[in-house]
């Protein structure tokens, strides 16, 4: 007898070699774990606002409806003492709804926190928190968007009103793609240059009142609205807008690490580092790591699970199966290089999240000490890790998406949405390609550095140059040379040696080209390979930093130093250029091994596929998927909501057939009959 979809899960979870619920608790801190439980509950108990189940029926405009009934309930048990802001941010990633208001919590309010003086805060971050204001943050122009220094809006001092005027010159100055000013904001915070006296002091955060809270109508000299269908992320009313010598005090200029006096004299606190200024993109692209590794999540527990259940073909995968009965998909090699990589960098992006986290809070507090010196490092790591973790993602939503076959192009598989969520995430706070030349310019700049014999700051980047380059530049022989592949992918050291020494490799051979003359244009391909190289680096530093936190003798270890072996040595077979080209090169014969032995650690992985996404811990509502159920009754359900679809309903199905039928089957149908009676 062929086992069903939800006997073949229960037998795929009898194969765990951890237990489930300790490996959630090494990937999720208990905080965390608290609050999901918490937001599940009060959710599940108001289906009628927060059940998502037919969200995949809705037109954009229902969705946005959907979203702000459920953000408006939000803030009302918020009001009441019920849940916290970040309760309302669990629930957001829960229900995977980037509402209208998300943005007025996520950017608008941490730019206050973050920028504002004490003065500020009581005018706009105190009536923010109560809702009494809803705010966006509008940086990105139709005609600029990561290059944030040649932004058109200006926001020019006027010392006879003590004013300034925010006004958008061009058409290209438009805002524009901003998140939660198509229909929601009443005020902006407006990065525009700043200009006192004839003079630019750069792209300065000014707080500006767009509709009133009144009536919610546009202030004068105000042109705003919503942008319109998108690709995915259809929750959220992204939006345009146009100033027109916008008139604001002065004091709406966030003035904690920039000041303009009455009499126009402009003055920072002393060492402020002008891009503190970008402070609010930096934490976004902490928060896009956490949400992209949730994301990937998802999509690999549906796709893990499915594959599993689901079963094609009998007698061509190399497991023995009773006669006649077909092979689960997972079994197959090619869904296995495809899937079980993806869950090793899925983990690794965990454990970076909940790290990178913790180093952007430090460096928080030593900037409000008055301490800039780690910015350059934690921005630059930003961008690094913005794009290695939204890249992985979206590239693994898509992957998982194929590995589910015909099934994954529906809308019940949950796919879809999640990838056309997930997808501007590679494009807004700085485009991919972009973010790559921003971390590259911070790695060449300290291997010149070293080159010159200057001091550099002490942190995990510099490190790993000195490590690899004396006085700027590769010298001797590396620690791995002459190691086999399996003593590398055994040795967690040896993993950071090899991913350390290309990262520098790459840096120092680029820095020697760009000495010589090749021009920043010529340099931008290699910079991506920097950049990867690096961030590279940075995960696996990040996973190995977080598996330390475990007893030597934690049961977790075993299949966690698997994983972490097996992005290593997925690392190295996609970059086998990289290893042929280093000062100490990789022989082929190692390079053939490195394919031989991530082939078998795949196999062995595989075993604990099921389990490894179960640990994941994300609901069936957080799903909202046919294919990724939990019990394993797949094909129930989607026949089920397909037979939930409007057109199928009893209720609403009739009406709209009978009226198609007589509107344009009839008149085909019965076309002959229709030139008889013509001719009658």
């Amino acid at each position: 007898m062929v086992p069903s979809t939800a006997d073949a899960l229960t037998a795929e979870r009898a194969k765990a070699a951890f237990d489930v619920a300790a490996m959630n608790g090494f990937l999720i801190d208990e905080a965390t774990r608290q609050r999901v439980a918490k937001m599940e509950q009060i959710m599940a108990a108001e289906p009628e606002t927060f059940s998502i189940r037919n969200k995949y029926f809705m037109s954009r405009q229902e969705k946005m409806e959907h979203a702000l009934k459920i953000g408006r309930r939000l803030v009302e048990m918020s009001q009441a003492g019920k849940v916290t802001s970040e309760d309302i941010s669990t629930a957001d990633s829960i229900l995977d709804i980037n509402g209208p208001f998300g943005l007025h919590r996520v950017m608008f309010i941490p730019t206050l926190e973050n920028q504002a003086t004490d003065e500020q805060k009581e005018l706009f971050l105190k009536p923010a928190m109560r809702y009494e204001i809803l705010g966006c943050y509008a940086q990105t122009e139709i005609g600029h968007g990561s290059n944030v220094q040649g932004l058109e809006t200006t926001c020019t001092y006027i010392p006879e009103t003590d004013e300034f005027e925010v006004h958008s010159p061009t058409i290209s100055a438009c805002k524009w793609w901003i998140g939660s000013l198509g229909v929601t904001a009443t005020h902006a915070m407006v990065m525009a240059q700043l200009i006192v006296g004839g003079k630019n002091h750069g792209p300065c955060p000014v707080v500006v009142p767009i509709r009133s809270t009144a009536d919610h109508r546009p202030l004068p000299g105000v042109t705003v609205g919503d942008l319109g269908p998108k690709f995915g992320f259809n929750y959220m009313d992204n939006g345009f807008l146009m100033l027109d010598h916008v008139r604001v005090p002065r004091v709406n200029l966030l003035q904690r690490y920039i000041a303009v006096s009455r009499d126009g004299t402009v003055s920072r606190p002393a060492n402020v580092d002008p891009k503190v200024a970008y402070g609010t993109m930096v934490y976004v692209r902490t928060q896009i790591v956490r949400t992209t590794s949730q994301a990937l999540a998802r999509a690999m527990t549906v796709a893990v699970r499915y594959t599993s259940m689901r079963r094609q073909f009998a007698g061509k995968a190399d497991r023995a199966l009773p006669p006649g009965e077909e092979s689960p998909v997972l079994d197959y090699g090619m869904v296995q290089y495809r899937l079980i990589p993806l869950l090793a960098q899925n983990y690794a992006m965990y454990a970076t999240s909940q790290a990178f986290y913790k180093h952007y809070n430090e460096c928080m507090a030593e900037m409000d000490r008055g301490n800039f010196s780690a910015l350059k490092e934690l921005h630059a790591t930003a961008c690094g890790l913005k794009r290695w973790t939204s890249d992985v993602a979206i590239r693994g939503i898509d992957t998982c998406r194929h590995a589910c076959g015909g099934h994954g192009f529906s809308e019940f598989s949950g796919l879809n949405e999640f990838y056309g969520n997930q997808y501007p995430n590679i494009i807004w706070e700085g485009d991919n390609y972009v973010l790559s030349q921003q971390t590259s310019r911070f790695l060449l700049k300290l291997v010149m550095t070293l080159r010159a014999g200057k001091r550099v700051a002490d942190n995990q980047t510099t490190q790993y140059l000195r490590r690899h380059l004396t006085d700027g530049r590769v010298a001797g022989s590396p620690r791995f040379a002459g190691k086999s592949v399996r003593e590398m992918a055994a040795d967690p050291q040896l993993q950071l040696d090899v991913l350390g020494y290309r990262a520098a490799v790459i840096a120092s051979e680029l820095a020697d080209k760009m000495g010589a003359g090749q021009t920043w244009n010529r340099s931008l391909v290699a910079m991506q390979r920097l950049s990867d190289a690096h961030s590279d680096y940075i995960v696996a530093s990040y996973f190995r930093r977080h598996l330390a936190t475990l007893p030597a003798t934690s049961p977790l270890l075993p299949t966690l130093n698997k994983l972490a072996a097996l992005l290593f040595l997925y690392v190295l077979e996609r970059n086998p250029g990289d290893l042929f080209r280093l000062p100490t090169p990789f022989t082929q014969e190692q390079v053939v091994e490195v394919e031989e032995q991530l082939a078998a650690l795949i196999a062995d992985v595989r075993e604990q596929a099921v389990p490894l996404v179960d640990a994941f811990g994300i609901s069936d509502m957080s799903l909202n998927s046919a294919l990724g159920r939990s019990d394993g009754r797949v094909y129930e359900d989607y026949l089920q909501w397909a037979m939930e679809d409007p057109l199928n309903r009893e209720d609403t199905g009739n009406a709209i057939r009978a009226e198609w039928f007589q509107k344009y089957y009839k008149p085909v149908l019965h076309a002959a009959d229709n030139k008889k009676q013509a001719k009658l």
